[in-house]
């Protein structure tokens, strides 16, 4: 009897290892059991209910945030299908600093799908990190997707991505209206309300994105950041920069393992097929980057503030009182772009602006098509004046030997017309298909578009749609069990968990409870579980090729 009834134990405990849905409702009730008949009121009960990789659905409606905090690793919280719900705080209470915070950075895996998130008094989203905890190991959350959502009228950034929160995917959103609340302004150290505000967050992906009408930058990567992807977004209405692969960066936010000894702003990271225009500041600019690449887009602005369409930096990283870095931008890449200037004809209204110590290193820039609207292209060495024309800059810097200066021929869309001298003109890159995510073929033109090759999107987007229109597509985060066929043995376990795989050199193991909460971590293939209580638990597991989660059972 006792077997039986152990047995019968066993089934209930693996039966929970499936995924289960919650559900909220304006109209429901937090004593209520959370499902589809008998909802949830609000959003942080469904939360304390679920487990990791539990669904929480939102019927439609609105909710209101008092600070909503996600501490669990692998949820989902997304509107019910054919409804949409929307989460809002406000902006003027600074206890209430951002309308979702992912508060527990050893958080990994999750996403926030098909919502509408608005205020916080700084940040829209935001993800922790334990950076100035004072720990020997440095962690974030990471391994997130945000898909399909509406983030907006944020105090300060939309999304705020911290220090070792990695691999954070924005796809397919719609970014607006950020530093509309008290903390941007000039009283409180404003403006400074990015679109996406990534300080030293490695793997971010941007795509499919719509984002407009921002107080300071659309994008930007910085704190020795690499290999992010910024693809396929529509930036305009920009009160600063567009699109920035660096910026500046003080040192204690920068990796401090030796890795990036120079203090690079920006590393092994991309801009491609993105369309920017009506920026206060650069188009796309690089600060101290290193080994980054700009290319296949179209950019359209006059730079009315400050920078040019086209513009590179050196670093500012303040180390203490008595130093100062000023690295250079280093191997970067410009080519297959499309600049139109439509500034004024000042001594400083540039097309493209290089300041004086922004390169080091083999440098591209190539390809590309120049047009100011009001006379000659400009452009600056960062040494020379006046500004230099097209020939001289060519002989005098050595770029753009197959680039043109002239008329690009855009239309309204900004897209290419018929006749565009960009048709074909590009070289091949590693931009497989084009703003409208159709596939590039042939020789591939200069610019976002690919001429001729489907139905272009509508700029800006048409009501209803969210992002650019396009169907954002996620990148793979690297899962090691897509990869790699691993043991995880005795499961259930009551007194050690044995990891039995190929050789992949170090393997770090990290035991979490049903709550999100590491509490043990070894690094080797063995790890003891004795004096654990009985439960669910997840085993994360790391190695050189990737992550990944397996639910494990420990029993008494």
């Amino acid at each position: 009897m006792k077997k039986i009834t152990l047995f019968i134990a066993l089934l209930a405990i693996l039966d929970n290892l499936t995924a289960a849905t919650w559900y909220v409702a304006p109209n429901g009730n937090d004593n209520n059991p959370g499902t589809l008949a008998s909802p949830f009121k609000t959003i942080p009960t469904a939360i304390e209910a679920a487990s990791p990789g539990d669904v929480i659905e939102l019927r439609n409606g609105s909710y209101a945030s008092n600070e909503i905090r996600i501490g669990k690793s692998n949820l989902t919280i997304r509107s019910y299908p054919g409804e949409w719900a929307v989460i809002t705080a406000p902006t003027n209470d600074e206890d209430i600093a951002s309308c979702i915070w992912y508060n527990e950075p050893d958080v990994t895996g999750g996403a926030l799908e098909r919502l509408e998130i608005t205020g916080g008094y700084y940040y829209g989203v935001s993800f922790e990190t334990n950076w100035d905890w004072g720990l020997p190991t440095r962690k974030g959350v990471s391994n997130i997707t945000i898909r399909n959502c509406k983030i907006h009228d944020t105090g300060r950034d939309c999304i705020k991505i911290k220090p070792a929160c990695n691999n954070i995917q924005i796809i397919a959103c719609e970014l607006y209206n950020s530093g509309v609340g008290p903390s941007n302004s000039v009283a409180n150290g404003g403006p400074n309300a990015e679109g996406i505000d990534n300080v030293n967050g490695d793997g971010m992906v941007v795509r499919n994105c719509y984002i407009h009408n921002i107080s300071t930058s659309g994008v930007y990567v910085k704190g020795g950041a690499t290999d992010c992807i910024i693809e396929e977004n529509l930036v305009y209405g920009i009160g600063e920069a567009g699109i920035l692969l660096g910026f500046y960066t003080d040192a204690e936010f920068f990796d401090q393992d030796g890795t990036n000894p120079a203090f690079y702003e920006c590393q092994y990271s991309l801009a491609r097929n993105n369309i920017v225009y009506n920026t206060g500041g650069a188009g796309i600019g690089f600060f101290a980057a290193r080994n980054c690449a700009v290319y296949n887009n179209t950019v359209v602005t006059g730079s009315g503030q400050f920078h040019a369409p086209l513009y590179f930096s050196p670093g500012d990283i303040w180390i203490d009182d008595n130093t100062t870095l000023t690295p250079a931008c280093f191997n970067v890449q410009a080519y297959n772009n499309i600049f139109v200037d439509q500034s004024g004809t000042g001594d400083e209204d540039y097309t493209v602006q290089i300041r004086e110590g922004a390169l080091s290193g083999t440098n591209e820039i190539n390809l590309n098509i120049y047009h100011k609207t009001t006379g000659p292209a400009k452009f600056d060495d960062g040494v020379s004046w006046p500004a230099l024309t097209f020939s001289q800059w060519k002989s005098q810097m050595g770029f753009d030997d197959n680039s043109i200066e002239g008329n690009p021929l855009i239309d309204n869309n900004l897209h290419l017309q018929s006749g565009s001298p960009a048709i074909n003109a590009g070289q091949n890159s590693p931009a497989a298909r084009d703003y409208d995510t159709h596939p590039r073929s042939g020789s591939f033109d200069i610019g976002a578009d690919e001429f001729g090759n489907g139905t272009a999107l509508q700029v800006p987007p048409p009501n209803g749609a969210i992002g650019t229109g396009a169907e954002g597509s996620v990148t793979a985060t690297n899962d090691l069990f897509d990869k790699i066929t691993m043991n995880i043995y005795p499961n259930p376990a009551s007194h050690e968990i044995r990891v039995e795989m190929a050789d992949l050199g170090q393997v770090l193991l990290t035991l979490y409870d049903k709550n999100g909460r590491a509490i043990k971590q070894v690094n080797g293939l063995n790890m003891a579980i004795n004096g654990l209580p009985a439960g669910i638990y997840y085993l994360h597991v790391k190695t050189s090729i990737g992550e990944g989660f397996k639910p494990v059972l420990i029993i008494e």
